[in-house]
């Protein structure tokens, strides 16, 4: 038989991937729990005490928060099982845990810029309400989080290998 795994590079031992430029540094962050709530986010918003939704980079803060990812679809970061347990909730949405579906990368430095004028489109001075763009080629959620200079960027496990290759090959992480 062919044996076709060879054409592959091995996926990278995202624990220690670490990427480093000048004025950018980039790797995968761990552990994050991210829940998908699909149905009335405002009614969702309102019970877990959230606040406002985060949209296309806007600044989310602390260890729980929610990203817009469509119309009636969050992302919640940090609210566990315990907290929020999965399926269809009375008070008109459902909860879903893509914990082992996303992998979530995290950019800083002065360069969050540039990688974003070289991975989307997106004006960075009117982004939108929906963080769910293009970005490096793939399908993303991109929000600042903690402070201007820190992007989180969500991706599905199965592109995260791609994402990581295409961010090796941009001149912001080769000038180190």
């Amino acid at each position: 038989m062919l044996d076709v795994a060879c054409k592959w590079r091995p996926e990278p031992d995202w624990a220690n991937a670490r990427l480093k430029g000048r004025t950018i540094e980039v790797g995968a962050i761990m552990g994050v729990t991210q829940r998908l709530v699909s149905g009335d986010a405002g009614r969702f918003l309102a019970r877990y005490g959230l606040g406002k939704d985060v949209g296309a980079l806007g600044l989310a803060l602390g260890a729980r928060y929610a990203v817009r990812v469509a119309r009636d679809r969050l992302l919640v970061i940090g609210l566990s099982f315990a907290d929020l347990p999965d399926g269809w909730h009375e008070e008109g949405y459902a909860v879903s845990t893509v914990d082992s579906a996303l992998r979530v990368f995290e950019a800083k430095g002065e360069g969050i810029r540039d990688l974003l004028a070289r991975a989307t489109t997106i004006d960075p001075d009117n982004p939108g309400p929906c963080a769910a763009m293009p970005f490096g080629g793939v399908m993303g959620t991109v929000y600042r989080h903690a402070d201007a200079e820190t992007l989180r960027i969500h991706v599905d496990r199965g592109l995260a290998a791609y994402l990581w290759e295409w961010f090796e090959c941009q001149p912001l992480f080769l000038q180190a």
